[in-house]
């Protein structure tokens, strides 16, 4: 066997040619495929980021749209309530005159049916002279 004792200059040498070689190898492939992850991530990020974009652009102009519907919205509501109230107020002052239309119905169906008892009184009243005037004349029939 030869001598086990390895002097400090051999064992820097085949540290520096055999060992540091095999290390930096090692490390830039490591280093290399931790890059590739870190730009396979950081590219996902950007497009995640991109179409997070997209979605929020678009998401802040229905925003902008549903905004406007619900304006038109509550102008035609208050519109709406408007013209309610325009056409409660229209409906009072037509039951009013229906009211006196129907007062004056009363008064008029009331004054016909004086006017008819009237009449019938005159008509009686001269059926009751023409009979007299028959009784007188009979009377004088029998008189004679």
């Amino acid at each position: 066997m030869s001598d086990p004792s390895i002097s400090l200059s051999v064992l820097a040498r085949f540290h520096r040619e055999v060992i540091v070689p095999d290390i930096e190898r090692i490390v830039g492939a490591s280093e290399r495929r931790l890059r590739d992850q870190m730009h396979g991530l950081h590219d996902a990020v950007l497009t995640k980021l991109d179409r997070l974009e997209f979605e929020y652009q678009a998401i802040k102009s229905g925003l902008v749209r549903v905004e406007g519907r619900l304006d038109a919205l509550e102008a035609g509501h208050g519109e709406l309530l408007s013209s309610l109230h325009e056409l409660a107020q229209r409906l009072g002052d037509v039951e009013q005159r229906l009211g006196r239309v129907e007062q004056r119905l009363d008064e008029l169906v009331d004054a016909h049916t004086q006017y008819a008892v009237r009449a019938e009184v005159q008509a009686l009243r001269s059926r009751v002279d023409a009979l007299r005037a028959q009784l007188e004349a009979l009377e004088k029939r029998l008189e004679r």
